[in-house]
This record gives C-alpha cells, sequence and structure tokens, in this order.
C-alpha cells in the first residue's frame, strides 16, 4: 500500500467518526427518536448537488505529486472564513481552524488531535491543505499531506475529501461532510436552522443490501410497506411508520468502480450516488423500524450495544 493511499484510508476513517457512508463503520452516537421536521419539503439545501460540485480527483485538481511536503505548498494562506469553530448537526465532531494556521479535531470517544494546515485553489475549488502523521507501518513522526474540497455557504461548511487516484486500488469513495458554524455561545441553533435539507435529495430508485426501494417526496415504498421520511433539526433521517418513528444518522456519498484489470491505471471509472444510514438500539429489543432493510453488525463486531445499518446505492 502507497503512503499516500495509506494516508487516504486514515482521513475517511477519521471522518467516518462523522458521517456514514456506503459501507460499515462504528457509530458514534447513541439512539435517537424523533418526530417529523417541520421544514416542507422542497425548502432545503441539495446534498447531492454539494457532494457533485467538490469531488473531485487530485489529478483532475492538478495536485497530484505537485505537493510532497507540507513545506512545499508556497502558494496556501488561511482562509478568514474558514477560520473559528465548526460542530457536526448531532454534536459529535468539532473542528477549529485558528488564524495561525493549525486546527484541531474533537471526535466524541476519539480526543482531540492538532494538525498543521492551510488553504489553496486549485482548478476552481478550495482546498484545506493539512499534514497528519501517519500511523501504520512507517517510521513514527512520518507525516503526509491530505487534501479537502469545500465551501461555505450560510454558516455551513461543506467537506469531500480529494481522491488520491491509485491504479492498485479498484474503488474508492467521497463522503460529504457538514459542519455548522458555532457562534459566540458555542451553539449552531442558529445554522442549523437556516440550512435544512431537502428530502426530495433522495427522491428516486435505490438499491441495498435487502432489495429495491423507491423514495418520491418523502415517502419510502419497499414492497408493501411505505414511510413516511423526514429530516430532524439535528440532520438525521427519519421514518416513520404506524404512528411510531424511528431516527437514523445519515450521509450522503459517491462510490467509485474502476474499470480495467487489477494493477492498470484507473482513469476509467463509473461513480455511484450513495447515502447510508445506521441506528444504535439501546439493546437487543430496541428494534428501528426500518429493521427489514437493515443489516446488524453485532454478531460480527462485539460492541456494546445493537447496530443496524443500511448502504442504498441510487439506480441511474
Amino acid at each position: 500500500m502507497s503512503a499516500k493511499k495509506l494516508i487516504c484510508i486514515l482521513l475517511c476513517v477519521f471522518m467516518a467518526a462523522v458521517f456514514f457512508g456506503c459501507g460499515a463503520d462504528k457509530p458514534e452516537t447513541e439512539q435517537s427518536t424523533t418526530g417529523a421536521a417541520e421544514e416542507p419539503a422542497g425548502n432545503g439545501v441539495n446534498l447531492i448537488e454539494k457532494l457533485n460540485s467538490l469531488a473531485a480527483t487530485d489529478v483532475e485538481l492538478g495536485i497530484a505529486s505537485k505537493y510532497n511536503a507540507f513545506a512545499d505548498i508556497t502558494d496556501g494562506k488561511t482562509d478568514p472564513d474558514l477560520t473559528g469553530r465548526w460542530i457536526t448537526a448531532d454534536g459529535s465532531s468539532i473542528y477549529t481552524y485558528n488564524e495561525d494556521g493549525t486546527s484541531t479535531a474533537e471526535i466524541e470517544s476519539r480526543g482531540s488531535s492538532e494538525v498543521k494546515y492551510t488553504c489553496i485553489e486549485a482548478n476552481g475549488r478550495k482546498i484545506i491543505c493539512e499534514e497528519s502523521e501517519m500511523i501504520g507501518d512507517v517510521e513514527e513522526g512520518t507525516t503526509a499531506l491530505t487534501f479537502t474540497a469545500y465551501s461555505i455557504e450560510n454558516d455551513a461548511l461543506y467537506m469531500v475529501p480529494v481522491e488520491n487516484v491509485n491504479p492498485d486500488f479498484s474503488s474508492s469513495q467521497n463522503a460529504l461532510i457538514v459542519f455548522y458554524r458555532a457562534d459566540e455561545n458555542g451553539k449552531i441553533d442558529a445554522a442549523l436552522s437556516a440550512n435544512p435539507v431537502d428530502i426530495n435529495v433522495l427522491n428516486g430508485k435505490w438499491s441495498c443490501e435487502k432489495g429495491e426501494v423507491t423514495i418520491e417526496n418523502g415517502v419510502l415504498t419497499y414492497g408493501e410497506s411505505s414511510y413516511n421520511l423526514s429530516f430532524d433539526g439535528k440532520g438525521q433521517l427519519v421514518a416513520e411508520k404506524d404512528g411510531e418513528s424511528t431516527a437514523y444518522s445519515f450521509n450522503i456519498s459517491q462510490l467509485k468502480q474502476y474499470e480495467g484489470e487489477e494493477g492498470e491505471a484507473d482513469s476509467q471509472a463509473t461513480a455511484t450516488t450513495c447515502f447510508g444510514i445506521y441506528y444504535t438500539g439501546a439493546d437487543e429489543n430496541d428494534k428501528p423500524n426500518l429493521l427489514p432493510l437493515l443489516s446488524d453488525w453485532k454478531a460480527e463486531f462485539d460492541w456494546d450495544s445493537y447496530y443496524y445499518n443500511a448502504s442504498f446505492e441510487l439506480e441511474q
């Protein structure tokens, strides 16, 4: 495995503490159940458009092999719009970007870490460059660069890791991560209410391990069953059926499958839009109402709580 790919994987693992993508990862939040969101359909942020506008490879951006060390980034600078404290909707992760070029990440259950960062522009995108210490079969203290495309709109920070093109791997995934600007009291309520998620972002036919679902204007249909969908004030996807509702942690990502034989250049790729949800139950009797579509990972991983998840791929 190349050093660049390793640090890319580390970044994805780091960001998985914030959101769940098209694959399984240990959740960082406890069970949450709530009612439907107050925002009507069609009045919110289209997360798929945000993902597509930011997702890019290092080759497309013209930065592949251009920056091999943090000292190589002579054109970088801090972004005044980025400076400050940013918090995820569920409060489990906090990023703080300082004017002196340092940033701090505070991840629930994973502690905090500080890295050096700077910002550049590449092919029309704003990029955060961070120097992170690598782990694994490398010399202690070895660092590598990570790159994240971002945009800031209406006190919301949208981030997508830049894909490192590597012929040794047949797939990759870019997850959209959303943070909200904290006010002087450390609260994000105003930013959250100003950036509701558009439920229509889920319209279409989706496939998962258990079958196909169709979503249209806030209604998910699976076989003979239907569920009313909405987003709550914490950006969680709420599914309501028979008067009972369950809230699921949620994110949107892009999964790329590369064509050609293993080891060949991976310039040919097909991308699929995905969304993932997960749910953590208090005990084995605490079942989410989308259980027919979910997988139970308790048996495979020895966790303290029961964990259900599903990954959905948009059929083109």
